[in-house]
């Protein structure tokens, strides 16, 4: 089965796509975010309300290539059976510059039509790769926000 899979072009040099990935996750994919993603062996935690996700940083190769590996993983959806499928499969950035401008290809391994989230997961990752787009364009991406009672 195909994998999920995502190419975003971006007039910015691969310098600023790779800082995108390692230093600002929080500026595009949920701000309920902790951790680091600079380097090799690095550990985060981020999470969407009651979804919760581990990865470690497999590969960080500077303005080419990024890989992280999930390695916890709860699916906050009550239909699934396996809230955990996303354990053990990979996000692999690649960068790459033309010339003119930079491409940056998400492939989601393991991510495919066999999981029960697939068709909550494809849109989702359609809208915070858009996200991400949109904060190398901008700026400004439009992260998940938590809910802040607590600071009202």
């Amino acid at each position: 089965m195909k994998d999920y899979q995502k190419r975003i072009i971006v007039n910015k040099p691969a310098g600023e796509v790779y800082t995108a990935l390692i230093q600002h996750i929080p500026d595009w994919w949920s701000i309920d975010y902790s951790g680091s993603a600079a380097k090799k062996g690095d550990q985060y935690n981020i999470a969407f309300g009651e979804t919760r996700k581990t990865f470690e940083i497999l590969e960080a190769v500077p303005d080419q290539q990024v890989t992280w590996l999930c390695l916890k993983a709860y699916i906050d959806m009550p239909n699934l059976t396996k809230r955990d499928e996303w354990v053990g499969t990979k996000l692999i950035w690649t960068i790459t510059n033309d010339g003119k401008s930079t491409i940056l290809t998400l492939h989601h391994e393991g991510l495919n039509k066999s999981f029960e989230c697939y068709d909550v997961c494809e849109p989702a990752w359609d809208y915070f790769i858009l996200s991400l787009q949109t904060y190398l364009t901008t700026g400004k991406g439009t992260p998940y926000l938590k809910a802040t009672v607590s600071s009202l």
